[in-house]
């Protein structure tokens, strides 16, 4: 109408706001189990989940991630619905209405991942130094992750980043970073001597025996972490 103004709509990444735990799903080849771990995931508090899978067709893919959607729906928060986050398939994010997609250095770079998803979806970026930390400010990027932090038990990593870089990547991206790469309850007291008090994780939940009970670990002592400032480079 005339004169009228349409609402303000808040930066996507505000709804990282107090967000410390991300973590990571591999769709895998079992519908059924896959479906079990979102959900106790979600029951356990978790409030930001990433569906990755390189080995799985579109089409399946696609219902790994209108299931955890789904699922999300199914726990409602002050906030809303957890977040599902796509890793690499910013068309799948796009059909899905996912949260958003992430992409790493071998993905769409993020101008490109955001004109799929849309302004109002959020798009992240893995960087392992600070020149990908810069390109990803000056890109649009919403949130960062940054590493890899320690050797891990999914992936092998050539060198693993200096821990200058992961306190100078906090410091002066002003983005929501997250810790990836080895991540375990026990290293986040290292992390948060860094400044870093945002963490993505993968096996340190999903292969624990009870996947549940170390989301709640991790929500738990991360939520009693004070960031202290990490030194110069």
């Amino acid at each position: 109408m005339s004169g009228s103004t349409l609402p303000a709509v808040a930066p996507p990444a505000d709804r990282l706001a107090g967000m410390r735990l991300c973590v990571l799903v591999d769709g895998g080849e079992n519908a059924g189990r896959f479906g079990h771990v979102v959900a106790a995931l979600f029951e356990a508090g978790l409030r930001c989940l990433q569906v990755r899978d390189k080995a799985l067709s579109t089409a399946v893919l696609v219902e790994r991630v209108q299931a955890a959607l789904a699922a999300a729906g199914r726990h409602p928060g002050a906030d809303g619905a957890p977040l599902v986050i796509v890793n690499d398939r910013a068309d799948v994010a796009r059909a899905c209405q996912a949260a958003g997609v992430h992409v790493g250095a071998d993905d769409l770079p993020v101008p490109m991942a955001r004109d799929v998803v849309g302004l109002g979806s959020l798009v992240g970026r893995t960087t392992h130094d600070m020149a990908a930390v810069r390109r990803a400010v000056a890109d649009g990027a919403d949130y960062i992750g940054v590493g890899p932090c320690f050797p891990s038990a999914t992936k092998t990593f050539a060198a693993l980043a200096p821990r200058d870089f992961l306190a100078a990547a906090v410091r002066e991206s002003g983005l929501p970073a997250f810790a990836i790469g080895g991540v375990t309850l026990e290293r986040l007291d290292e992390l948060a001597a860094l400044g870093v008090t945002r963490v993505a994780v993968a096996s340190a939940v999903t292969a624990a025996t009870d996947p549940a009970a170390a989301t709640a670990a991790f929500i738990s002592r991360l939520a009693r972490l004070v960031p202290r400032p990490g030194p110069r480079p």
